[in-house]
């Protein structure tokens, strides 16, 4: 009978460290690809997102760039980098894969984007741009 005792308890410790691990995993956002930027957590991220009521979201500015985040809906992404620009007053030139050309009276930038997972698409550019 202790054998069994001792079984059951080695059950339990694995069942409870799984369960942690799991409930980690989920409060972390362990499961999402890693970030390009390091200023700021996929949990965190991820809320922000969640809270905006915008259709593409300022992540924040690091290493000389914008990162802005938005859900793909049907490429509906590109859609709205495409409208964030033009409010800033940038155009689209062409698009050379995964980036976008803008251009205005100042020159040309080219905004990258990347697939964060298949709900979202992260996208960068030069932070001088307002």
């Amino acid at each position: 009978m202790e054998g069994v005792s001792s079984l059951r308890k080695w059950v339990k410790l694995i069942f409870g460290a799984l369960i942690l691990f799991g409930v980690i995993l989920i409060y972390t956002k362990g499961y999402y690809p890693p970030l390009p930027v390091t200023s700021v957590s996929k949990s965190e991220l991820i809320s922000n997102v969640n809270k905006s009521n915008r259709n593409i979201v300022k992540i924040v500015e690091e290493n000389g760039y914008q990162w802005f985040i938005s859900e793909m809906k049907q490429g509906k992404a590109y859609e709205n980098l495409k409208k964030l620009m033009a409010d800033k007053g940038w155009f689209l030139k062409e698009q050379v894969g995964s980036g976008f050309v803008f251009q205005n009276e100042q020159g040309e930038i080219t905004v990258l984007s990347e697939m964060w997972t298949k709900k979202y698409v992260i996208f960068h550019f030069p932070k001088e741009i307002n």
